[in-house]
């Protein structure tokens, strides 16, 4: 409410046409539109559900006994993850200040390897990064599940915190890309280390530029973040009809053995 309140105020200011010269009046009407129209980024339970049913094979119809057995554990492990979840991002916008054939740069000398990267992100003036996390809960408590009298919860629950930090990951790089839509620029789709020739250990460079910390997340010596149910990654900006495309990047990795793969 606050931010729409500020949203309102920074519209009609800018908008005096006769207080303010035309530029910062632009300005200032821009920051409006973007606070009271904010997008905010959340996760989207319904496809989490109908992503999980595709991906495991689960059949809605089976009303077998080992059908009705899923199904109730199911439904107990998506309502206990909606309670476990904690939900958060952080990000912060870099200008790129060199792209090369295998090579980005980012103000203040971060540096990223990668030729598809490189590729990728043709044409862009500025990168966002970002980190997202569901927190530790779920999947601590698919772990004592599994371990437990429950393994089959305990399964669908860490399959559940998977999914619902990839529904994250996505409505963040759609807030993104409705943002700066309303400033007649283009997004990206998201990228991450890790993916196809980008280094894993450049995941480093991420957590010095967002300080990761700030919401709980860690890296381990082999570059992987705990707790797992998390997502880092950028996404680039450009000017309108630079970037088209949404949707997975799969399309331009060659790896196969990727769980989250998209395409065949």
């Amino acid at each position: 409410m606050l931010a729409k309140l500020i949203g309102i105020i920074l519209i009609i200011i800018g908008m005096a046409g006769l207080v303010l010269p035309i530029v910062p009046g632009i300005i200032l009407i821009m920051a409006g539109v973007l606070l009271f129209s904010r997008n905010r980024a959340a996760v989207d339970w319904a496809w989490v559900n109908n992503e999980l049913k595709e991906r495991e094979r689960i059949d809605p119809g089976d009303n077998s006994d080992r059908g009705v057995a899923i199904a109730r554990s199911l439904d107990v492990s998506l309502s206990k993850a909606k309670t476990l979840s904690k939900p958060n991002y952080i990000h912060a916008l870099k200008k790129i200040t060199a792209i090369g054939e295998d090579f980005i740069e980012l103000e203040g000398g971060a540096r990223f390897s990668s030729g598809k990267l490189a590729d990728h992100l043709k044409g862009a003036s500025h990168m966002i990064i970002f980190l997202a996390t569901i927190g530790e809960k779920i999947e601590n408590e698919a772990g004592v599940l599994t371990k437990g009298k429950e393994p089959l919860e305990g399964y669908l629950l860490d399959r559940i915190g998977s999914f619902e930090v990839e529904s994250l990951a996505g409505s963040i790089e759609n807030k993104f890309r409705k943002d700066y839509h309303m400033l007649r620029k283009s997004v990206s789709r998201r990228y991450s280390p890790g993916y196809c020739d980008w280094p894993i250990e450049e995941q480093k460079v991420l957590a010095e530029i967002l300080d990761f910390s700030k919401i709980g997340v860690t890296l381990n010596e082999s570059c992987m973040m705990q707790p797992k149910k998390s997502i880092s990654g950028i996404v680039a900006i450009a000017g309108k009809g630079v970037f088209t495309k949404t949707g997975s990047t799969c399309e331009v990795c060659e790896k196969k053995d990727c769980s989250y793969r998209r395409v065949d």
